[in-house]
């Protein structure tokens, strides 16, 4: 054995103590200084030097924070304020044709949402279309961001107010809008004082695809009825008869469809047909680099071409439903939270926090595929406050929730736009179409709105496949798994249903992964001066003609020291779990909590019962005991009450077995050392003195270093073999 460690960085330590553990007398380690180690120094001149005895000095300025300015802090608070002093003329063209473009067909668009999803009056959509770009453009941050009703968004209020309606006479489904649209944007504005914008985070992709493909599954199903013409049988039913999840209503397609109304047939499979070939034609085209295709609203086209066909030919004495009169004079501001409305309020409760939920995670993920050239702070705390003021104020009209739509969004930035000023005049064309020309729509047909609806499913299904093939190919059976109960829970039951259960499924994910510990248990190869990870599975990996492997060497200088002790004996070729010695060196590179402690102490004691933490607990048991574990707590920078008391007990139950735990590298924070002194484990290890194997202890009883750990291993070892080889001896001259 070597004499003490010592090195150019060891400070001695003004304390001193003992450690033993197991077999005998074992040193621990010390850390040196914290100043030079772990923390800062503040030198004469104000500096602060971190580093190690290795390390060289580097100075760290303290910066203070700037003082902002009142325009600063209002670019934050009021987005607008950074784009308006440089608007000029050139972003105001472009954003005209944008804004002109896009209301061509989000008119026809979000009056389909309103009347054929929604079930509430056309004026409901054509509202939120109207007044929500205004208040985006002044509080929202993603400039191309065009907000408005939203088909998923839609569906969802239409499935409540339709069961509300079915089950409950007299009933105003404007009024049960209301309660929804005031109580999403107050879930949205709350969330985003309380600066919760990073829930935008948890929710995986998967989640969102299993709602969406949900939402066009059940748009198509909706429209199915109406294009049938069998949507009045369904308003017939009995109110016991319950139809309204996708499931229900194809169980009703198939049991009424022979009732088709031939005209309305026609009629809604001609619109579909001429839409789907329109935008077939128009991909086309754009593929071919014909910029002017993507302007041709092929949904203002059908609308226009269908209510005038309508109208010559009197499709309503035909027996085909038409929109009627869409009267907009007896409209009137609305109260959101008065009293007649309350009996509602806990019914319709989850319905609101889904739509604020999903259509915030809809406007972030469009926001995220968006790119600026302005110098917009684009914050998802701001865009919960953005979002959350414009459900408020929609509230008061009676309108649908409106959201950023990344369909309408990417096409706003691919016409050119550059700032909510686009999203204003789409809002202004729409409320003078609101004002003036819902008198010409009278004849439009609802069966053509549902195609339209069901184009916009299709649209949305369609990307699907290649997703879930995309998954299937990389093994992500999580994110698969996520998938499938979203869609199956929305299809089945309700898609209020399917996106709680896919949000909860996504929840647990993201909890299990954070309170799995990042702490890696590494085994010492038998015969060699490496170390591989407990976890580490040679019989996945095909390394028959090699005799190498992974492994870390992660301790300085015990390469030399261990070939003196593996002189003469044969080294493996291939690593095995039964080749490892019997000692552990657990590294802990994070705070200990009582998540990943408890974690740590599951995944030490399947090492100790089975040998390696990847194999099935049912698998034969390991047969070499653990006799030594060296726990390196360089990053455990804190630890809690609970992870504390887990690990005294982790060590007692080692110590009653006759194995030996050693600290080394304790982090040098005053409260840490202080709770393992209060805890009892400094004193279940402060039993033998470092100096008995040559090693200095600077702060007993830890170990300044691993190689100060292993050596004390190595020498209880060796004394132990001496100890059994006398033990023998005696016995053998006894006889």
């Amino acid at each position: 054995m070597s004499g003490p460690m010592s090195g150019p960085g060891r400070e001695k330590d003004s304390r001193d103590g003992s450690l033993r553990l197991g077999h005998g007398r074992v040193p621990s380690t010390a850390l040196g200084s914290p100043a030079l180690l772990y923390g800062a120094v503040s030198d004469s001149d104000g500096s602060r030097s971190m580093g190690s005895a290795s390390m060289s000095r580097h100075v760290v300025r303290v910066r203070e924070s700037p003082v902002l300015t009142l325009s600063q802090k209002a670019a934050y608070y009021l987005p607008c304020s950074s784009w308006l002093p440089a608007y000029g003329l050139d972003l105001f063209v472009h954003d005209v044709v944008a804004g002109l473009s896009l209301a061509s067909y989000q008119i026809p668009l979000s009056m389909s949402f309103a009347n054929a999803v929604a079930h509430v009056p056309p004026v409901c959509g054509l509202l939120g279309l109207s007044l929500a770009p205004a208040v985006y453009a002044v509080l929202g941050t993603v400039p191309q961001m065009i907000v408005g009703p939203e088909a998923a968004v839609s569906m969802i209020i239409g499935q409540a107010i339709e069961k509300v309606v079915k089950h409950n006479d007299g009933v105003n489904p404007v009024d049960i809008l209301v309660v929804i649209t005031s109580f999403s944007g107050v879930i949205l504005l709350v969330f985003g004082l309380l600066r919760f914008g990073f829930i935008d985070n948890v929710l995986c992709g998967t989640l969102l695809r299993g709602f969406v493909a949900a939402i066009g599954l059940t748009m198509i199903v909706n429209s199915t009825i109406a294009i049938l013409g069998i949507d009045t049988v369904l308003l017939l039913l009995p109110p016991d008869e319950h139809v309204h999840s996708a499931a229900e209503k194809v169980r009703f397609i198939w049991q009424h469809g022979h009732q088709y109304h031939a005209a309305t047939l026609a009629v809604g499979t001609a619109a579909l047909f001429v839409l789907l070939a329109a935008s077939t034609l128009k991909k086309t085209i754009a593929r071919r680099h014909v910029r002017a295709a993507s302007f041709f609203p092929e949904i203002l086209f059908v609308v226009v071409l269908s209510t005038v066909l309508s109208a010559h030919f009197r499709f309503d004495k035909k027996g085909i439903r038409v929109l009627g009169t869409v009267d907009i004079d007896e409209f009137q501001f609305t109260v959101p939270f008065r009293s007649e409305l309350r009996q509602w309020y806990p019914q319709l409760f989850s319905t609101s926090f889904m739509c604020a939920i999903l259509g915030f995670f809809e406007s972030s993920s469009a926001g995220k595929s968006l790119g600026s050239s302005l110098p917009m702070p684009v914050s998802s705390n701001r865009e919960l406050v953005a979002l959350g003021t414009a459900g408020l104020v929609l509230s008061f009209v009676g309108s649908l929730p409106s959201f950023g739509g990344y369909g309408r969004s990417r096409l706003n930035s691919f016409m050119g736009a550059k700032t909510p000023v686009a999203g204003l005049v789409m809002g202004l064309a729409t409320l003078l179409v609101t004002t003036c020309l819902l008198s010409y729509v009278y004849y439009l047909p609802l069966c053509v709105l549902n195609a339209i609806i069901a184009t916009v499913g299709l649209t949305l299904v369609q990307e699907t496949p290649r997703d879930v093939r995309f998954h299937l190919r990389t093994r992500g059976y999580n994110e698969l798994a996520t998938f499938v109960v979203t869609l199956v829970a929305s299809l089945v039951y309700s898609i209020e249903l399917g996106v709680a259960l896919g949000c909860f499924y996504s929840v647990v994910r993201v909890i299990k992964h954070s309170t799995k510990s990042r702490i890696q248990i590494l085994s010492r190869v038998a015969g060699t001066d490496e170390f591989v990870s407990s976890d580490f599975d040679e019989n996945a990996v095909g390394r028959s003609d090699t005799t190498t492997y992974p492994c870390e060497e992660i301790v300085p200088g015990y390469s030399e020291y261990r070939r003196q002790s593996c002189a003469g004996q044969s080294v493996p070729t291939k690593p095995s779990l039964e080749d490892r010695e019997a000692c552990l060196i657990v590294r802990v590179p994070e705070p200990l909590t009582f998540t990943n402690t408890n974690d740590l102490k599951a995944r030490l004691r399947r090492l100790e019962l089975c040998g390696s933490v990847s194999v099935h607990p049912a698998a034969q048991k390991n047969d070499r005991p653990i006799r030594h574990v060296v726990f390196d707590l360089d990053g455990m920078t804190s630890v809690d009450s609970s992870a504390v008391q887990i690990l005294r007990d982790v060590i007692v139950a080692y110590q009653r077995r006759g194995i030996n735990v050693f600290f080394c590298r304790v982090f040098k924070s005053a409260k840490l050392l202080d709770r393992l002194q209060l805890s009892g484990i400094a004193a279940l290890l402060q039993t033998t003195q470092g100096s008995e194997f040559g090693i200095a202890q600077n702060s007993p009883p830890y170990y300044d270093e691993i190689l100060d750990a292993l050596r004390a291993v190595d020498t209880v070892e060796t004394a132990c073999t001496l100890a059994e080889e006398q033990s023998l001896v005696s016995y053998y001259d006894g006889l």
